[in-house]
């Protein structure tokens, strides 16, 4: 979701920009581009474009529960050694104390002989599980995950992060050939026969495999929605549902949480997220369209035509004079822009596609027509140093993004649901301080926000010393913990794209996606960390958010500044 960010990326501050470029140029030095002016005929917020963008939204919102799903799925009850025939528990299972000071059953210890001696062994007979609820089943519990095994129920989420990781780097780049739409629909599709499938892995090594594959088409399904998505409007209308997209992604946190409280048995919830949207999405086949940008740039032209007649005659507007010849008038400078554009083979090309089908044309200076590589980026003193200050600002956003996510304490379906809440105040915050303060500015205050929140809740007891239980306290302390990162987060793609020059944006802005990637692998073993130390990860996220917070003021501003085009350009930038 770390997969699910990407979208972010368009401009809120570009009302002017084509809808074939990605923050590339200033608005105010480019000239309307054709096809934007072309795609302003289709009706703006359109009765047809805000079908394509509620369905979309959709899928979007289904990408979430994917990635959350293991807070439910790897539930972890009490549970102790199964006990021998004819004894009872108290008579086979020695007892401990807890960190509360409560004596409790020893999960993974059995006695060797009752009657002689208070010698103990690794349990032989099996587990007796105790949830909540009687009905509630996990993983856990299916797989015996427990004592010895316990580093693979978060070992199975890691595996999830890493098949999303693939996906960005070997599936993601497919749609660049065949297209965001089928694309996303096969993903679709694929992901709900392996979801399907998951339930009955049999054992936790084909489950890890399952949700390595489950991982990849997610993601690339998720990169595909916010391409489509932003190339169904006009560069006058595309900040609203560029941004309200990330809106479902919250209405996903918390439409997961009603589920999970509704229907205990994994099995059963797994397919619950799996098969709805998948069997809707058939209907996509005859409603969604494929992307004008994309269709212009491969030349389909006839297609091309056939999309905007569909906008035309959904939305009830008066037909475009010659469209035929105004399409033709594209082809030849789109199709050689597109074999340009292939030099980029990085998981951004998905998003940042239309700015690389005419960056070529507005690139500045004596090197204009030189191939740059990610290891150009090294090469230069101050672009070495941002980059690698954006590579951390990647890596620590998704960390603790999903690290907070998995570490909420207490009842879980309450949490989960508020901690979608508390994305939407978050999303509206940053769009108002991008547009006041800045983009720099506001990222290092969200990550403050996140870093001292993370600090002040790591020596925040359960009791205070009175007696008062201070667990309502702590959760609001975690809510703003995820206000902070989700604030920070929403922009960082955007940042990023501003930063670096036309000439490289494609390659820097996916190299910084890798940090981020190990961000979204790492942050499931935070969890596990959790369990040998509570105060860890909180510490982990606390010191990393506040450098975070300190390291995003040695980059320049970018709002309302003109962009990069060159590597020139950012080594005499202030």
């Amino acid at each position: 979701m770390h997969e699910l960010k990407q979208s972010k990326m368009e401009s809120e501050e570009r009302p002017n920009e084509s809808p074939s470029k990605t923050a590339i140029v200033d608005p105010e030095e480019e000239n309307a581009d054709p096809l934007d002016e072309l795609q302003k005929k289709l009706g703006g917020f359109g009765r047809y474009q805000i079908i394509i963008y509620l369905l979309m939204g959709i899928v979007y919102m289904r990408g979430c529960w994917h990635v959350l799903i293991p807070i439910f799925q790897g539930l972890v009850p009490d549970y102790h050694c199964h006990p021998a025939p004819g004894l009872l528990s108290n008579e086979s299972v020695p007892r401990k104390k807890n960190d509360d000071g409560d004596w409790v059953y020893d999960e993974c210890k059995q006695y060797v002989n009752f009657t002689f001696g208070n010698q103990t062994e690794d349990c032989t007979r099996g587990w007796d599980y105790i949830f909540a609820d009687s009905h509630t089943t996990s993983i856990v519990s299916e797989y015996a995950l427990i004592c010895g095994r316990a580093y693979l129920n978060e070992l199975s989420t890691t595996m999830y992060m890493v098949g999303a990781t693939c996906g960005v780097v070997f599936l993601a780049p497919v749609s660049e050939r065949l297209g965001g739409k089928p694309v996303m629909l096969v993903c679709l599709w694929l992901q709900a026969i392996v979801g399907t499938i998951l339930p009955w892995a049999g054992n936790i090594a084909f489950f890890m495999v399952l949700k390595f594959f489950i991982g990849i088409f997610n993601m690339t399904i998720a990169l595909c929605v916010a391409v489509l998505m932003h190339e169904t409007f006009d560069s006058t209308h595309r900040e609203i549902p560029s941004i309200g997209v990330q809106f479902f992604w919250a209405f996903g946190i918390m439409s997961l949480s009603l589920f999970a409280y509704l229907i205990p048995d994994w099995k059963v919830l797994q397919l619950v997220i799996t098969l709805p949207v998948p069997i809707l999405s058939i209907a996509y086949i005859w409603i969604i369209p494929q992307s004008l940008p994309w269709l212009v740039s491969k030349g389909k032209l006839k297609e091309a035509a056939r999309v905007i007649r569909r906008f035309i005659s959904i939305n009830n507007l008066p037909s475009i004079p010659n469209l035929d010849d105004i399409l033709m008038s594209f082809k030849k400078n789109h199709v050689s822009d597109a074999q340009e554009s292939s030099i980029s083979d990085n998981s951004l090309n998905t998003h940042l596609r239309d700015q690389a089908l005419s960056e070529p044309n507005h690139i500045q200076g004596n090197n204009s027509s030189k191939t740059y590589t990610v290891l150009d980026i090294f090469k230069y003193p101050r672009l070495r140093l941002w980059a690698l200050i954006l590579c951390y600002l990647f890596l620590i956003n998704s960390l603790a993004y999903f690290g907070v996510m998995f570490l909420l304490d207490g009842n879980q379906f309450l949490n989960l649901f508020y901690s979608g809440l508390v994305e939407i105040p978050a999303y509206v915050s940053s769009m108002f301080l991008h547009k006041f303060i800045g983009r720099r500015r506001s990222i290092c205050l969200f990550l403050f926000i996140c870093g001292v929140s993370s600090i002040i809740v790591r020596f925040v007891p359960d009791v205070s010393g009175d007696g008062t239980d201070l667990a309502d306290f702590k959760l609001f302390l975690n809510l703003v913990q995820k206000f902070g990162i989700t604030g920070s987060y929403s922009a960082i793609y955007l940042f990023a794209s501003e930063i670096f020059p036309t000439v490289l944006r494609n390659q820097g802005v996916g190299f910084c996606s890798f940090f981020e990637n190990i961000g979204s692998i790492a942050a499931p073993n935070m969890l596990y960390a959790s369990k040998k130390s509570t105060t860890l990860p909180l510490t982990i996220f606390g010191v990393l958010t506040i450098v975070g917070s300190i390291s995003v003021l040695f980059l320049p501003e970018t709002h309302h500044r003109p962009l990069p085009n060159t590597i020139e350009d950012v080594e005499k930038r202030k």
